[in-house]
């Protein structure tokens, strides 16, 4: 799932399929989707990975972590575009033939500024650090 910010300063949430590439995550949205157009406007964004429903042992506590930052559009001529394609052709097939060549189509690459993860009750942590990769532990009893 991804949060984005409309023109009236609501918050938009949706979905689109990303990648991981090089320890970045990239996005392929059309100019159709409200999200895209709200990127192009205002950078800020907010991702949340969370466990399949199925697979939690409780809905209240599944595993989840989201992620915020901002965007850049990564022109076609970029050679890291091609690079992020060939991924996103890895991971989704066929379909990527027929929207890759579509105009309407931009790629995003998510700068990634801040994030939570939940493994449980009671078990939540800011991640910190450069790479986001030092867990701090939310206590709110301190």
């Amino acid at each position: 799932m991804l949060a984005t910010v409309t023109q009236g300063q609501n918050p938009a949430a949706s979905y689109a399929p990303l990648v991981w590439l090089d320890g970045h995550c990239y996005l392929f949205l059309s100019e159709l989707a409200l999200h895209t157009r709200n990127l192009k406007r205002c950078s800020s964004i907010s991702l949340v990975l969370i466990e399949a429903e199925g697979e939690a042992a409780n809905p209240f506590s599944r595993r989840r972590i989201t992620l915020d930052g901002s965007v850049l559009v990564v022109a076609r001529d970029d050679s890291l575009f091609d690079r992020v394609l060939a991924e996103f052709h890895r991971r989704f097939g066929k379909v990527m033939t027929i929207i890759e060549p579509l105009a309407d189509f931009s790629l995003f690459r998510v700068c990634l500024q801040a994030g939570r993860f939940v493994r449980g009750f009671g078990q939540a942590y800011d991640l910190s650090g450069e790479d986001l990769d030092e867990l701090v532990h939310i206590d709110l009893g301190k």
